[in-house]
């Protein structure tokens, strides 16, 4: 059995039913009602309007939040990886500055220009010390490199072991750079030996070898 639903006026009580006209309004009626009716309907306006704007501050107030809350985990984002980018640098950085130190070192133990005869001069001193006994001391073709000039010195000597051995340390000890390669050696006699080996001394660059190092660098059948 179906029930009847109620027309929209008979929902208002009947105080309430003067005021509406087909289900409207009736503002005329309402203009004539009593105070008490006036200010409870002014106070339902105020309250339903108030809550209208409370809703649409607090819906705004949420979107400001979430987006406060990307632009942190955006930052923190960009910040772990400066961090990490930094944490990688600085590993950098200190081998940058030991390499520039060794750099450093390389370069005030190269010979000036001009002393190179006084080099030679103390390996030489060097290995009589030692009670060594030069075969062959014979400078070789400097070569020209973009940094730096090397002299190869082609060597023989002969003497005990620990002269040699002793003869090695001091060469390596001189405060200007001096390499020693391409060793060998032999018995010659009882309790002596003969060592042959390449010495490289090396200079800093002059002026004038700049046309040297272009000239080196240039290909055959290449026009320098």
């Amino acid at each position: 059995m179906s029930q009847q639903l109620p027309l929209a006026d008979e929902s208002f009580s009947d105080e309430e039913k003067p005021f509406l006209s087909s289900g409207k309004l009736d503002l005329e009626a309402l203009s004539n009602a009593s105070n008490l009716v006036k200010s409870g309907l002014f106070l339902a306006v105020t309250a339903l309007t108030f809550l209208i704007l409370w809703m649409l501050w607090l819906s705004g107030a949420v979107q400001d939040l979430e987006r406060a809350g990307n632009e942190e985990r955006q930052l923190q984002a960009l910040t772990s990886d400066k961090l990490l980018k930094l944490a990688k640098l600085e590993p950098l950085a200190q081998q940058r500055n030991q390499t520039l130190r060794s750099i450093t070192s390389v370069e005030l133990a190269l010979s000036r220009p001009g002393e190179m005869a006084g080099l030679l001069k103390a390996i030489n001193r060097v290995g009589l010390a030692q009670g060594l006994q030069f075969e062959l001391f014979r400078p070789e073709k400097e070569l020209v490199h973009a940094h730096f000039a090397e002299l190869p010195i082609s060597l023989r000597v002969s003497g005990s072991y620990q002269s040699l051995g002793s003869f090695a340390a001091e060469i390596a000890s001189l405060p200007q750079l001096v390499t020693l390669d391409n060793l060998g050696l032999a018995p010659l006699k009882e309790g002596t030996l003969v060592m042959e080996a390449t010495l490289h001394a090396y200079r800093r660059l002059e002026a004038g070898d700049r046309p040297r190092l272009k000239a080196s660098s240039t290909e055959p059948g290449e026009s320098p």
